[in-house]
């Protein structure tokens, strides 16, 4: 017989997913939304505030979003206490931008992988390329998942809806450019755009948790081949 945990272990369980879904979406929409004034640190950071960040993700990627402390990042940047909260009031505030920052530089070199190609299919394997080497050298991310997975892995397995979300709009939205350029689409049309797009945000999250495959991406002729023969044919829908 299957023993169910006591009903107020459940509720406690559900209440700390719903805690946990709550704070992806909300960083999603941060993501999505971003306050001002952390734009404006992010878009033009004078040398001080790129060292703090550059300072924020070393010490993340050394120890971990949960060890590392602002007296950490302010030794380790070389300023003061007073400066450092001057631009980032809270650790929460400043692992938000150095997060945020991490993501525009995938999704800025992700735009700039597409720009090499001079087809679709050529546009996916440079994409394919840039994400699956992003991916795999990305210290911070491999610190998460192997030290501190409680921090990271419920935002891309059981609470991902947000980023799902998220992404599948943007993936779709490149897709929609590519396939129809400024031409209507029909209700179909859609429906099979965000479906692809959200079956490419989903094995993206799988290669994050799980990087082990049997998938060969060694070249861009092996990535070539998977796009050509895997990729493509979902892409293609109805006319």
């Amino acid at each position: 017989m299957i023993q169910l945990p006591p009903y107020g272990d459940r509720r406690e369980r559900a209440r700390d997913q719903d805690v946990a879904s709550t704070r992806t979406a909300e960083f999603v929409r941060r993501l999505a939304k971003p306050d001002p004034a952390v734009i404006a640190q992010l878009q033009d950071p004078d040398e001080i505030t790129s060292r703090i960040l550059d300072a924020a993700l070393e010490q993340a990627e050394l120890v971990g979003f949960r060890r590392t402390t602002m007296e950490d990042v302010a030794r380790r940047s070389g300023v003061g206490r007073a400066t450092l909260y001057r631009r980032f009031p809270t650790k929460a505030v400043l692992l938000d931008a150095v997060v945020l920052a991490e993501v525009r530089r995938y999704f800025d070199g992700d735009d700039e992988a597409r720009s090499h190609g001079d087809t679709l299919e050529d546009r996916l394997v440079h994409s394919t390329v840039f994400t699956v080497t992003f991916m795999r050298e990305h210290a911070l991310l491999k610190k998460l998942l192997r030290t501190e997975p409680e921090t990271i892995l419920p935002s891309l397995t059981i609470d991902a809806g947000a980023i799902i979300d998220f992404a599948t709009e943007r993936s779709a939205a490149q897709l929609r450019e590519e396939i129809y350029g400024t031409a209507a689409t029909t209700p179909e049309q859609e429906r099979h755009l965000l479906t692809v797009a959200e079956l490419q945000t989903r094995l993206t999250l799988s290669f994050i948790v799980t990087p082990h495959t049997s998938i060969d991406l060694a070249t861009l002729d092996d990535t070539r081949s998977y796009v050509r023969n895997y990729v493509l044919p979902t892409i293609i829908g109805p006319d």
